[in-house]
């Protein structure tokens, strides 16, 4: 993927000004937007529609990424009670199945689990699409057997490149993962190519910081974000004292971070998530006398389980990137509110995300029925194909602003967002968006 320089957007004001520059959907049965690259045509043209259309989610929604997952999961159904509240599809409704991917054995996220559920969803003829997964090693276990089935898949978190770009992930074969040889996966979050220079700018521009200690998770995600990590810091001017790979279950961390105390280390970067130890790290950095340098991180560090785990250093220092901030964005105002007035807690940073990807999935359903005459297509694996047809040219404006697809499946948003910890949550700091 061609690297970007990037550029500094004052908080998210500027984003939520350069959203709502772009208009808005005049009107939407799923309060999420529309899609331009679907078919003409309204409810009206589907009140004959009989009978269900199976849509499904695969998210962590258990263990430690019950918070992060389960918020997220929130969104998507939020998206399918709304569809159906609002006769989106006319006299057809939407039948939705939440699957949980994060396993009793690892206590979290599990791609063994990941790929159980989704093959339970490809052997499903009546499933048209799924939402998900979360974390890219499950990813890397689910897309060969949704692409082999032709099956619709979006995920709203998913960052490692190799999951779309050939050759930018040492340990991802991509075309393993479309044995079809055709695109069937999306998503609406830029990936780790840009994630890795935005929090190298961060750590070397803004922070002044040059001698970073990176430890990653040993999973495909946090390997390959930490690897683009290293390699911008040290493009950028800085060094990185070691790099050392932990596997996710490790909850001692002090030998690694007295380790990097003597090597003079100004910062810590955690390449992984907060279900394999983010807020313990920060805990521990107290414990060996690192209260005042911060940690740094990327988009699966900001998860509520992160204060959890850290307890009192939750307030310590601490940077980490992630999908832009919805909660700040007029787009996503409608959304926000609705999500908290059903579940009675805030929307999560992927609550929105995974919003917008089961609108983008009910749209294209929409699309395909409209084109079929009003009717649900006989033949299922037509009907599949037809929606990811729709899916690849979607064009919704939506709770997180526009979405579109490039011709890998990826969106053409390339932002991320910086948050750091206040009151017990994190709060975005400010937009760094890539230009071409």
């Amino acid at each position: 993927m061609e690297r970007f320089p990037a550029r500094l957007i004052p908080a998210l004001g500027a984003l939520a000004l350069v959203v709502a520059a772009c208009g808005s959907s005049s009107s939407s049965s799923t309060g999420g937007g529309s899609s331009s690259g679907s078919s003409s045509g309204g409810a009206a043209n589907l009140s004959s529609c009989s009978g269900t259309v199976t849509v499904a989610s695969d998210l962590p929604t258990s263990g430690g990424d019950a918070s992060i997952g389960g918020g997220t999961e929130k969104g998507v159904k939020l998206a399918v009670d709304q569809a159906n509240a609002n006769k989106l599809l006319g006299g057809c409704t939407v039948t939705y199945i939440a699957k949980d991917d994060a396993s009793v054995a690892k206590g979290k996220h599990d791609p063994q689990q990941g790929a159980q559920n989704v093959t339970a969803l490809a052997n499903n003829p009546a499933v048209v699409g799924v939402v998900g997964p979360f974390n890219s090693s499950v990813a890397v276990a689910e897309l060969p057997i949704t692409n082999a089935a032709g099956l619709a898949q979006i995920s709203p978190s998913n960052t490692d490149p190799g999951l779309t770009i050939a050759g930018s992930d040492p340990d991802i074969n991509t075309a393993s993962l479309q044995p079809s040889g055709k695109i069937t996966y999306f998503r609406v979050i830029s990936n780790d190519t840009v994630q890795a220079q935005v929090m190298a700018q961060v750590t070397t521009k803004e922070l002044n910081l040059k001698k970073v200690y990176d430890i990653d998770d040993q999973e495909t995600y946090g390997k390959d974000l930490s690897n683009y990590y290293d390699q911008d810091v040290q493009k950028d001017g800085g060094s990185i004292v070691k790099r050392v790979g932990l596997p996710g279950t490790t909850k001692d961390f002090h030998a690694a971070l007295t380790e990097a105390k003597g090597l003079g280390a100004d910062a810590i970067f955690f390449g992984g998530v907060a279900s394999n130890g983010s807020g313990i790290i920060r805990a521990q950095m107290n414990d060996v006398g690192l209260n005042s340098i911060p940690l740094l991180s990327g988009d699966g560090t900001v998860d509520p389980q992160y204060f959890k785990d850290a307890g009192a250093a939750g307030s310590s220092p601490a940077y980490a990137s992630s999908a832009p901030d919805a909660t700040n964005l007029s787009s996503a105002s409608s959304f926000n509110g609705t999500y908290k007035t059903t579940y009675s807690q805030d929307p999560v940073a992927y609550s929105a995300y995974g919003y917008d990807c089961m609108n983008i999935l009910l749209n294209a359903i929409k699309a395909v029925l409209t084109d079929n005459g009003g009717t649900i297509p006989a033949d299922p694996t037509a009907f599949r194909t037809a929606v990811i047809a729709k899916v690849a040219a979607s064009d919704l404006m939506g709770a997180i602003g526009e979405t579109k697809f490039d011709n890998k499946g990826d969106t053409l948003n390339h932002a991320f967002s910086v948050y750091t910890p206040k009151n017990g949550a994190w709060v975005s700091k400010e937009t760094i968006s890539p230009t071409s």
